[in-house]
């Protein structure tokens, strides 16, 4: 799977597209919606290795979102990747609501069969979900745990079934595709960035820490 460096990870956070788009018309479902297509593959690191990169902006009644994803395919395997791009401004709900618009788009732009992973950036950019994921994580071990490399492996397997990869589980389920697991680097306890925004109000339910990392979803076909 794709590992993006972390350079790449600042890039999707203040990229502003520099090729003219191509527009897609809205579905009938999402009044007032454009989908903007933009070739970001000279823009993403790796452009020898790659056959194609395509980042994707709605636009919702006149005003583009902050929200960039971008999906890119290898030239020697064929595999397809999602850079989730999260954006401090946005809530985690708001941007997953964006990206479930967005799917339908990108699934006839590639071949969502050889989709094999999501890279989400660090885990406490998605704010409400590292809140969650990380109560969980605390009931799980009975607190906070070793973050030792010798443990990665136990927090991936612990991220598969948390609320990471529940999410993932349900945003890729109409596209046949489930979360079989996670791989993560630089595993460490931080606190909440004030510039992330999120949705709970309730401070005293924050765990003290929060669990953040270098975090990818991999994505396998679901069992019929």
């Amino acid at each position: 799977m794709l590992k993006p460096t972390y350079a790449l990870l600042i890039l999707m956070w203040a990229c502003q597209p520099k090729n003219k788009p191509e527009i897609s018309s809205p579905e009938p479902t999402v009044p007032d919606t454009l989908v903007l297509r933009f070739d970001v593959n000279e823009e993403l690191a790796g452009s020898a290795y790659r056959e194609k990169a395509t980042g994707y902006l709605l636009v919702v009644d006149g005003d583009s979102t902050l929200f960039f994803p971008a999906f890119t395919k290898s030239k020697k395997y064929g595999r397809v990747n999602l850079i989730l791009g999260l954006h401090p401004s946005l809530t985690y709900h708001q941007q997953m609501k964006q990206l479930k618009t967005i799917l339908p788009y990108a699934a006839k732009d590639y071949n969502f069969d050889s989709l094999s992973g999501v890279f989400v950036g660090r885990l406490v950019q998605t704010g409400d979900l590292a809140i969650q994921v990380t109560n969980e994580y605390l009931e799980a071990f009975d607190g906070y745990g070793s973050t030792a490399t010798t443990q990665y492996d136990t927090i991936a397997s612990f991220l598969a079934t948390s609320k990471l990869g529940r999410d993932f589980n349900k945003l890729f389920d109409l596209y046949g595709l489930t979360a079989v697991g996670t791989s993560v680097e630089k595993v460490f306890y931080t606190e909440m960035h004030e510039s992330i925004k999120i949705d709970s109000a309730q401070h005293s339910q924050w765990p003290e820490k929060i669990l953040d990392a270098m975090t990818w979803v991999k994505l396998g076909q679901r069992r019929k």
